[in-house]
């Protein structure tokens, strides 16, 4: 584990060039009380156990002892580019980038900015193509879900409505004409709610995602367009997040 951390840390492509860099790394070695260096076939072998037996487990008790503030919660992507030459990577338009290959990170985040649950799909994805995100929010006591257009769609809302959590987006017009033409009754009463009163003074506050998506691709290195293929960005991206989370919660502890 504490290898997979200084890995992410330094940002190391690959199981071989973490080993040639542990070998050359003494206070590394050290730090971690590394015996012997594992070749890269036995780290790549111990870490597929690790995130088939451990990795679940460990991220819900971090996430239980940072006791996430999460009656307000937010939902949005980011996009993570990628070589043209990964045959995994999709192309496609992003606000920002404009026209991109790679990939999509997927999350829900509490108020606070813990990712509560996340996924990773190729850039193709649309936003409201991951409803099943929502059914993860059953334990989290969520109740207000705030999001952006993308995210105002019928399944959406009803997903939600099932476990009591109220989507809140911003309205998605498409070929509608106003709003009031609506056929769902659900994005009716959404369009209502945020153009007024409480909804109208929470809707904003989704923008603190960004934040977060910011800082895990300065800080902790989270876009690699130098990776290739759909696994490898996968397996980065969940460490960078679990030694996110590991950094909150040391922090916690020093107070």
């Amino acid at each position: 584990l504490k290898c997979l951390v200084y890995q992410v840390f330094y940002r190391i492509r690959s199981f071989r060039e973490l080993e040639w860099k542990l070998t050359q790394d003494y206070w590394a070695r050290r730090s971690i009380r590394l015996k012997a260096i594992p070749d890269h076939t036995t780290l790549c072998r111990r870490v597929k156990q690790m995130e088939e037996s451990l990795y679940a487990k460990l991220y819900e008790e971090i996430l239980t002892e940072l006791k996430p503030k999460t009656r307000i919660s937010f939902w949005n992507s980011t996009a993570l580019r990628a070589s043209r030459y990964d045959k995994d990577a999709e192309k496609r338009k992003a606000t920002r980038l404009g026209w991109f290959f790679g990939y999509k990170l997927h999350a829900i985040v509490s108020e606070d900015l813990l990712p509560l649950v996340w996924d990773f799909t190729p850039a193709g994805f649309y936003d409201n193509q991951v409803p099943y995100l929502v059914d993860h929010l059953a334990g989290h006591n969520v109740f207000f879900l705030l999001a952006d257009a993308a995210y105002d769609d019928k399944k959406l809302f009803s997903a939600c409505n099932q476990i009591g959590v109220h989507l809140v987006t911003q309205v998605n017009m498409r070929n509608a004409t106003s709003p009031s033409n609506f056929k769902e009754f659900c994005r009716r009463q959404n369009w209502l709610f945020v153009t007024r009163g409480l909804g109208k003074k929470l809707l904003p506050k989704r923008n603190g995602i960004e934040q977060l998506f910011a800082t895990l691709k300065t800080v902790y290195g989270l876009e690699q367009p130098r990776f290739y293929g759909f696994y490898r960005y996968y397996r980065h991206v969940s460490w960078v997040i679990l030694v996110y989370l590991f950094n909150r919660l040391v922090n916690k502890k020093l107070g």
